[in-house]
């Protein structure tokens, strides 16, 4: 989406029950929600989820920065942002998790099911793939966002070109939560994993579950189970659930990373922590030809 047509976009909507389109921050675009489970805001830049309710909670489940930039061409700290067609840092191409995340999607289409959850399906732009010039493959890339009692988001990747092409991905999602220091999480103690504040050196399985008393930033190889945040301070459970990926990055700033970030306030990392499913590390996908790949995750709480 090269230009933003407020009015060609609300006509997708024009037929669902509590769903609008309206500029935003930064005089972008926003689908915004409410239905019978739950509130939410869905961004078209980086075609990402910002927030989610449930009707009758106390907290929301996504953190988002209240310094987060709202820009075409930079990501948006916070929510459930897209990094793809690479994770982190790239040997082959510059800037860190893609260039997804830092674009505007299309708003292809607004639905509601029978049982009043609603879906928004949204996909990045052909031409905004391919003017990447340091990307040189032919692809599409679309999501699925499903606002219900539950969050759930696939996000579905189809090689159109001719060769074959490798693929690391993260669903980068940060959780709202009430004290970082009261946070545990449980699901990868069997995991080895890579420690990008060691150089991304590969430090065993620990066998404990992982609490926060420092910069954490850990890419997690071999999940084979379902991913369980405990957040004592919200007496609440949060369970992650994944398809289609077998890695998971567990991330928080701490305090002088978050400092040293002008788009993250120096206290918010107390009251947020990313858990991201992923295809990433040991877990990079080689998409053939005509080949799709999907990778969903499923947040119950």
């Amino acid at each position: 989406m090269s230009k933003i047509d407020l009015s060609t976009l609300q006509r997708h909507c024009a037929d669902v029950d509590g769903v609008s389109v309206v500029l935003g921050r930064g005089g972008l675009p926003e689908i915004h929600v409410t239905n019978r489970f739950c509130q939410a805001e869905i961004s078209l830049l980086g075609g990402q989820a910002l927030t989610f309710k449930r009707v009758g909670d106390e907290h929301a489940l996504l953190f988002c920065s209240e310094q987060a930039y709202f820009e075409q061409g930079k990501g948006i700290k916070g929510g459930a942002p897209v990094c793809w067609p690479w994770f982190g840092q790239s040997d082959r191409f510059s800037g860190a998790h893609g260039f997804a995340r830092s674009a505007l999607w299309n708003l292809d289409a607004v639905m509601a099911d029978d049982c009043g959850v609603t879906q928004v399906d949204m996909s990045l732009p052909a031409e905004v793939i391919a003017q990447n010039g340091q990307w040189p493959y032919r692809a599409s890339l679309k999501t699925s966002i499903r606002l219900g009692k539950w969050l759930s988001i696939a996000l579905t990747t189809e090689n159109l070109g001719t060769e074959p092409i490798p693929l690391t991905q993260a669903l980068h999602t940060y959780f709202n939560v009430g004290d970082i220091r009261q946070v545990s999480i449980s699901g990868l103690e069997q995991s080895s994993y890579l420690d990008n504040l060691e150089g991304l050196h590969r430090k065993p399985a620990t066998g404990e579950v992982i609490t926060f008393a420092g910069e954490v930033d850990r890419i997690y190889d071999e999940v084979s189970c379902e991913v369980t945040l405990m957040d004592g301070s919200f007496e609440r459970t949060i369970t992650i659930e994944t398809q289609g990926g077998s890695s998971a990055i567990v991330w928080n700033p701490w305090v002088d990373k978050a400092r040293a970030m002008a788009d993250f306030a120096e206290h918010e990392y107390q009251r947020m922590v990313c858990v991201e499913t992923a295809n990433a590390g040991r877990d990079e996908r080689l998409l053939e030809t005509g080949e799709r790949h999907v990778l969903a995750v499923f947040y119950k709480f």
